[in-house]
């Protein structure tokens, strides 16, 4: 019966698929570039179903379709197009992606705009470049992709924050990054902790937090016309984040998206590293425990001989050179996603889920993140209509590398460990008899690697929501009226455990922090857009915006705690306990308006207006009003250009942008400081003398450019020159430390930057199905502090825990310098000694900037039928970075440089005091010690760097091989890899890329954690 049955039901459908294609024709026909050849390769879908085909190397295909129904276009840099089926032969020409004269892209507020209309640089990023070969942070995805957009990532791992600047560092003291704006919401990009010269750890920003599976397209806005819109919270640009939505299509649309990363070491050795001599001082092997407690490498020549370590066990006196890769494991990356999208008669909606599980190279670190995103989009009768987005993310991270000074760093052991010394002897001799951690140096501030990576504790979670909701009346066909409420809200909670044990606290320490935030935006606007007669457009805009920005903090610590190895805050010394608890509030009130004029179409005039109302300033200076102005000019469309330009625009645009500071710097705050007697003390709680007349700085920018297409649209190329200048920046100037403070509040700081951009992209070969497309983008930025403070000639912004080198802010001098102490020298530059033959600290003296001024990418993609390969190069020119990680390896004896003069002394080249030749023989050591600590220059170093940063291979099976019955809409594999290879570097033993903070103090490296290459596969469903 159930035979019957089934062979009864194939037949039933056999007659519905023969009735189905009785009705249907087959439709050929060719496909080619307009003006061009054929194009290979071509995707050919039958629109509402599974049914498709690809085109041949002659660019021919063939496919059932009825007709009146639809056939879909598509294939890699063309313009989809659809065409309807009125005969059995269609011949198809594709348009390329750069002849698209009217190509849209988002700008400010989320506004549609064509590009050729536009006076400024707008460089916008596909969503399906960042899921592919993907970061945990997102946005280390985007460096080396766009001319001007210069990303530094933190050396501290996967859960680590990102610096991002555009077009230089517009205030000296003050924010330097963009705006991230997510779904036309701003939202906090704070990061809510760093490491600096006493130590610390990278607690992440805001931008991580997002799913690259949901992202859309990203706009980035890089000169202050192009986010004039914004006001002063853009006066760095804004990064537009648009995240996917609906569609009008028949059914539900599933796409589940699967990918693995496996990461490794980049630098697997300190090829650096001398292993000639072993463990011990002055040339000597160690004989007790005692001699057996130090992390130095003068000892005698390695031979192999058993000797006492700090266990007192004996082990072989021999070179350990894979220190790095026993200790750091691989790291994973599994992400897996999957979304839903579709269509009610009214409405479009879109449901995703996302799951990262992330390990680092650290042991015991991991990251999890959880991010959910649903957008409807409704259309309540012909007028109105509203667009809903909420994004709920949840991460927990454990075991944050500590970065920077040695408490509780793993690196910095690792890093510092003698030649002789394995690692995983520490890994079985972590604790004593009584449980605490075993001393095995003789600084005691150095944590055993293994006891900083499993007892340390540097966990947070943090439960966000980003939402918005904007509903939209249009009165008449050319007037409406919009507004948009949004919130960003986050609940973070952190806790860091010093053990109890731990050799350099004993009865350890206990740290907890809550921060809540909430900003509300409130925006109304009302938009025009109008055309009189054929040749005429206007469009404006009006609207108000209002932003409330709330902080609330509890912090809980103290030191000592009572019961060994319980962690919690009641355990703490009620007499070692601290608590504060703090609310911050800001507010700023806008009004804000656009008016574009168009002439026929190929002339565009713009500008805007935007006045912003604070609350962290001055009565009677808190209001400023931001103009810009831009034109565009189409010359192509205007005049007959020769046959090989087939675009040709020039652009130009003025600007004034702004900014306010942190709130409560006008006047003197008061806490609670304890009692005396049952009455309650008070102190000043303020770091920084106050200034009360604190008003806006002022950012004016100026751009021009051009753009064109060549030679039948092969070639294209942008270029951009800009200046800015900010005025009366927000300055904190270093003060007296008698005065009781840290710092002074001045609103005088000016600071100049000029540079300029180059796109290039080049169809470089089509020929049959074999297609290479090179793209070169490069950017130099000249940057100037041109005043700090009346007579102020140099501003101290961070400093190294060497002590020899810090970063300062000097006026004449590029920004972000690096200073250190160089030797001394005479009139003839030689190096003077003292009588005892050893070299004498000389100036401070500035090596450069720590900031990069030429940045460049170069991406190449070549496709053969279904499989593509593309690989990208970026690099950096033009900085500088000081190593205290080379430093000390220096002072302990670990660098080759230390090498000369183990077997007899040495004799400084140089002077003495006198200025007659140095004769005097000092032993090595104390020699190479005395260099370390005392003098920078050896250890500045140029931070160029070339890097294969992205290699992918993909397939895309052809929608013929799925066949009509398959479930699938397509199917898509790619390998990929990021930071696989530094082809070139002059930074021994570090990545040049090392900093251990995204704070404008750039250009300082000390023990962070190591680079990694990462190495995956990428699955991707569609239904």
């Amino acid at each position: 019966m159930q035979k019957s049955l089934l062979v009864s039901t194939l037949f039933f459908f056999t007659f519905l698929v023969n009735l189905s294609y009785a009705q249907e024709m087959m439709v050929t026909g060719k496909v080619n570039e307009e003006g061009g050849s054929e194009v290979a390769g071509v995707n050919v879908v039958l629109k509402g179903t599974n049914r498709g085909t690809t085109t041949n190397d002659k660019g021919e295909f063939s496919i059932q379709a009825e007709k009146g129904k639809v056939l879909i276009f598509s294939f890699i840099g063309y313009n989809s197009k659809e065409v309807t089926v009125n005969a059995s032969i269609l011949d198809v020409a594709l348009t390329p992606e750069a002849t698209a004269l009217n190509e849209v892209v988002v700008t400010a507020l989320g506004i549609k705009k064509e590009k050729k209309a536009l006076g400024y640089a707008v460089s916008e990023i596909k969503g399906e470049e960042l899921t592919v070969a993907r970061t945990p942070n997102m946005a280390n995805s985007l460096a080396g992709k766009v001319a001007g957009l210069n990303i530094t990532g933190t050396a501290t791992g996967p859960a680590g924050s990102t610096r991002i600047t555009l077009r230089g560092n517009g205030s000296i003291s003050g924010n330097n990054q963009p705006l991230i704006v997510v779904d036309g919401i701003p939202i906090n990009n704070e990061n809510l902790g760093q490491a600096g010269m006493w130590g610390g750890a990278d607690q992440g920003d805001g931008i991580s937090s997002l799913n690259p599976d949901e992202i859309e397209n990203i706009s980035v806005l890089k000169g202050a016309t192009a986010a004039a819109l914004y006001g002063s919270r853009a006066s760095n640009g804004a990064i537009l984040v648009t995240t996917k939505g609906g569609k009008m299509e028949k059914g539900i649309g599933l796409e589940v998206n699967s990918n693995y990363l496996a990461e490794d070491l980049l630098i697997k050795e300190f090829k650096d590293y001398q292993y000639e001599y072993g463990m011990g001082n002055n040339g000597l092997k160690p004989t007790t425990v005692n001699e057996a407690l130090t992390s130095n490498s003068w000892g005698a020549k390695l031979d192999g001989s058993n000797v006492i370590q700090f266990d007192g066990v004996t082990r072989p006196y021999s070179a350990q050179r894979d220190n790095l890769s026993k200790f750091y494991q691989i790291g994973s990356t599994f992400t897996n996603s999957v979304a839903f999208s579709g269509a009610a008669a009214t409405s479009t909606y879109r449901f995703s889920m996302n799951n990262m599980d992330n390990k680092g190279v650290m042991p015991n670190n991991t990251l999890h993140r959880n991010n959910f995103a649903l957008n409807v989009n409704s259309n309540l009768g012909k007028k109105l209509s509203i667009l809903t987005n909420i994004k709920y993310v949840y991460e927990k991270t454990k075991n944050r590398p500590r970065l920077s000074d040695s408490p509780g760093n793993a690196n910095y052991a690792i890093y510092s460990l003698a030649s002789s010394m394995d690692v995983e002897t520490f890994r079985d001799t972590k604790y004593d008899a009584a449980g605490n951690e075993k001393v095995w140096s003789d600084n005691v501030y150095v944590t055993n690697p293994y006891f900083a990576a499993y007892d340390f504790q540097n966990n947070d979670q943090k439960n966000r929501v980003i939402g918005a909701i904007e509903p939209k009346f249009d009165i008449l066909d050319w007037l409406f009226v919009k507004g948009r409420i949004g919130i960003d809200y986050f609940n973070y909670r952190y806790r860091a455990i010093e053990p109890y044990g731990t050799a350099y606290k004993v009865l350890g320490s206990y740290t907890s922090n809550q921060r809540e935030f909430m900003e509300r935006n409130m925006d109304l606007m009302v938009g025009i857009d109008k055309k009189f007669g054929d040749k005429f457009g206007f469009n404006l805009l009006v609207g108000g915006n209002q932003m409330r920005n709330v902080n609330r903090l509890t912090n809980l610590g103290g030191n000592n705690f009572n019961i060994p190895f319980f962690y919690d805050i009641s355990n703490i010394d009620p007499a070692a306990r601290t608590s504060s608890e703090n609310y911050i509030e800001r507010r700023i009130n806008s009004l804000y308006g656009s008016g574009e004029f168009s002439f026929n179409n190929y002339l565009f005039v713009t500008a805007t207006a935007r006045n912003d109302w604070f609350s962290t300033l001055a009565s009677g200076y808190n209001s400023i009003l931001y103009p810009s102005v831009g034109a565009s000019f189409v010359v192509s469309e205007a005049i007959q250009m020769p046959a090989a330009i087939n675009y040709f625009k020039v652009r130009s645009s003025w600007a004034q942008a702004g900014g306010a500071t942190d709130p409560y710097k006008l006047l003197l705050t008061y806490a609670l400081s304890g009692a005396h007697n049952g009455a309650p003390l008070a102190q000043i709680n303020n770091t920084e003398i106050p200034n009360s007349l604190l008003q806006p700085l002022t950012s004016t920018t100026f751009e021009a450019g051009l753009e064109a297409r060549l030679f039948n649209n092969r070639v294209s190329a942008d270029i951009a020159y800009y200046t800015r200048k900010t005025t009366n920046d927000i300055v904190n100037a270093t003060v007296s430390y008698t005065s009781g403070y840290n710092a002074a509040v001045f609103n005088v700081g000016e600071i100049s930057n000029k540079g300029i951009e180059l796109l290039l992209n080049v169809e470089a070969l089509r020929k049959n199905s074999f297609t290479w497309n090179a793209s070169f983008n490069m950017a130099y930025n000249k940057s100037e502090v041109i005043n700090l403070y009346n007579d102020l000639q140099t501003l101290r912004v961070d400093e190294n825990r060497t002590r020899t080198a810090y970063v300062h802010q000097d006026v004449g001098l590029p920004y972000s310098q690096v200073k250190g102490f160089d030797f001394k020298r005479d009139d003839q530059g030689r190096v003077v000694y003292d009588a005892q033959g050893y070299p004498l600290q000389g100036n401070l003296m500035s090596y450069g900037s720590g900031v990069s001024p030429w940045t460049l990418g170069f991406t190449n993609s070549f496709r053969y039928k279904g499989v593509g390969l593309s690989f990208l190069v970026d690099g950096k020119f033009g900085g500088k970075i000081f190593s205290g990680t080379n430093a000390l390896g220096y002072r302990r004896g670990n660098l080759k440089e230390t090498l000369p003069g183990r077997d007899g002394g040495l004799i400084g080249e140089g002077v003495n005091e006198n200025g007659e030749a140095n004769t005097v023989r000092v032993e090595a050591q104390p020699y190479y010690d005395r260099i370390a600590n005392n003098i920078a220059t050896p250890f500045v170093y140029s931070s160029d760097f070339i890097k294969l940063r992205q290699v992918i291979i993909d397939y895309a099976i052809p929608s013929k091989y799925l066949g009509s019955k398959s479930p699938f809409k397509a199917i898509s594999v790619s390998l990929t890899g990021r930071n696989l290879w530094i082809i070139h570097k002059k930074t021994p033993n570090i990545d040049p890329e090392s900093n251990y903070n995204n704070s404008n103090a750039q250009g300082l490296e000390f023990y962070s954690a190591p680079p990694t290459r990462s190495m995956g596969v990428n699955l991707n469903l569609k239904f």
